[in-house]
């Protein structure tokens, strides 16, 4: 990859760099195997292509939005370096739909997209090669809170945390959770799978 990438100065974009980012209140999930295609650039960052397979579509789950970290960490040894991907969140609640959810995509390989409250990209987990697992599914009902925490991390190293346009992330399978998330309503594809 080096060979396409050409060092540019990283400067400071605003005084407030660092200040933490409020995110939307759902993380979208998906399957590998429900994605035709997925590319990214030769920096290997920006996603260029992103499609799921005829009939398929993302879902999105609720989250406590001050609980969602999506972030990479760096391992390996000399010349086999590379990153881990992890999304975090907690979802509030033990009802029926989240544990049916868990229970059937415990083992699957999985790919999440999460939505800064602002901006027209958003932040991708997981890659085909490199897909996300959930590697704690924790359930809470007592009295100091009823709730579900779920850590997602992908189990071989690759490339960073991917950013992609919103104009490439396609709708989920509600309308109510696109509007929030700024995704045309499915009913605005056309019938071909363009934009899915």
């Amino acid at each position: 990859m080096s060979e396409n990438y050409t060092m540019v100065s990283v400067p400071k974009k605003t005084s407030n760099a660092g200040r933490p980012k409020g995110k939307k209140s759902y993380v979208m999930l998906f399957r590998w195997e429900d994605v035709k295609t997925c590319t990214r650039d030769e920096k290997g960052v920006k996603v260029t292509a992103f499609e799921m397979a005829e009939g398929k579509k993302p879902i999105a789950v609720y989250t406590t939005d001050s609980t969602i970290n999506i972030y990479h960490t760096s391992e390996g040894e000399d010349d086999a370096r590379g990153f881990i991907h992890h999304v975090d969140y907690e979802h509030p609640g033990t009802e029926l739909e989240h544990d049916e959810f868990v229970n059937n995509n415990i083992n699957e390989n999985l790919g999440a997209i999460v939505f800064g409250c602002s901006g027209d990209d958003a932040k991708i987990a997981g890659t085909p090669c490199t897909p996300l697992k959930m590697t704690k599914a924790d359930s809470q009902d007592n009295k100091e809170g009823d709730k579900n925490t779920i850590n997602l991390a992908s189990s071989l190293r690759g490339g960073t945390i991917g950013h992609i346009a919103k104009s490439l992330i396609p709708a989920t399978d509600s309308e109510e959770i696109n509007a929030v998330l700024g995704l045309p309503p499915a009913s605005e594809l056309s019938s071909d799978g363009d934009g899915m």
